[in-house]
């Protein structure tokens, strides 16, 4: 039984702020819309993201990988995006080496031909650093409680310098990196372009998607996934929400083949930045968003997630149907389209996981021969 942090507490769970996951929000008013002007997730904001002007903030500290927030601007438009170069990728031993910004748009593009929304609008193209991933930035509701010390922490460092190898001057694609501009203060950092002027903000700590709660004390509207040890050796258990939205998201990950969906990597946005035909739009609260997926789409079974809790459960319609869709896009042009970004084996692997799903309609269970759950699970 791994050991997990404690359960949250009166004040939240007992996490860093890089380790947090956001609250789950309801009611409260209604979020704002996105930035004026910036098209909401589709063809129009892939785009804008594909054409614009590519202009590195700072650094996502924290991060595997080299993970950079950037303003694209486009005229009189401008969108905050996250922006991670193929020479800032680690080298992994079960993943090819160079592909994981191609996986992050393949990503996207399965999101969206299934109608889930999970994955905010994606695009692989140049930028200072070299070619990489471009992906919105989701900003959370603006009823949302923020988390003022998430700064402090290091979670977004808007004028640290940009070092891929952390510390590794061997790493393959160090050399040339230069550090941002650190004359530049908070004074001179966009403050007088007030549409962009909450790209920081993240949610207040608190137990919303998943959280670790007292062995056998499992809330109502939650699914155990497993048990473990706390840190201090009491017995817990790993829990996540019982929401349609987050099994929307479970349902993409079985499809996409995701290896490592932590809990940190779900993240509330606003409804008004959605694709309008998506899930995510429709959902009855804020829309809930997947990131963080260089790690997916691989020909062999590597599914590993925190979003257990309906395995072996009868599919809903809503995501038979979704399925249905991803099926028929494939088949219309996505293939070819995917065949840019992945193997030819890898785009075989994700139609075949389509159609099991399909004929099966149950979702799966745990693999018994490798791990299940990503760690660290937060």
């Amino acid at each position: 039984m791994p050991v997990l942090p404690g359960p949250a507490g009166p004040r939240g769970p007992r996490l860093p702020a890089r380790q947090r996951v956001p609250p789950l929000i309801g009611g409260g008013g209604t979020p704002a819309g996105p930035r004026s002007g910036v098209p909401r997730d589709g063809d129009a904001l892939a785009d804008l993201l594909s054409r614009g002007d590519l202009e590195v903030v700072g650094r996502i500290s924290g991060s595997s990988n080299v993970t950079l927030l950037a303003t694209c601007r486009d005229g009189g438009t401008a969108v905050r995006c996250v922006y991670k170069p193929v020479r800032g990728e680690r080298p992994l031993h079960d993943f090819p080496d160079g592909t994981l910004a191609g996986r992050e748009v393949a990503a996207s593009l399965v999101s969206r031909a299934g109608g889930w929304g999970v994955v905010p609008t994606t695009v692989l193209r140049d930028g200072p650093l070299g070619p990489g991933s471009v992906q919105r930035w989701v900003h959370p509701p603006r009823d949302a409680p923020l988390d003022e010390e998430a700064a402090e922490d290091g979670v977004v460092d808007p004028y640290g310098a940009v070092d891929p190898d952390d510390g590794d001057p061997d790493a393959e694609g160090a050399e040339g990196l230069d550090p941002l501009d650190d004359d530049a203060g908070p004074d001179e950092a966009d403050e007088s372009d007030e549409d962009l002027d909450d790209e920081h903000l993240l949610g207040e700590p608190g137990a919303g998607l998943v959280d670790v709660v007292p062995q056998g004390e499992v809330p109502a509207g939650w699914r155990g996934v497993l048990e473990a040890w706390g840190p201090y050796g009491e017995p817990v258990t790993l829990v996540h929400a019982d929401d349609p939205r987050l099994l929307s998201v479970a349902v993409f990950d079985v499809v996409a083949n995701n290896a490592d969906r932590k809990a940190g990597h779900l993240l509330l946005g606003r409804p008004a930045a959605a694709d309008p035909a998506s899930a995510a739009a429709r959902a009855d609260g804020p829309p809930v968003h997947g990131i963080d997926h260089g790690l997916v789409l691989h020909a062999e079974g590597k599914l590993r997630t925190v979003l257990w809790g309906w395995a072996g459960e009868p599919l809903p319609d809503v995501e038979l149907e979704a399925l249905d869709r991803l099926r028929a896009a494939l088949r219309d042009g996505l293939e070819d389209e995917l065949q840019a970004l992945l193997t030819g084996w890898e785009v075989r692997a994700l139609r075949t996981r389509v159609d099991r799903l399909l004929r099966g309609a149950v979702m799966p269970q745990p693999p018994e021969h490798r791990s299940a759950v990503p760690w660290p699970v937060f």
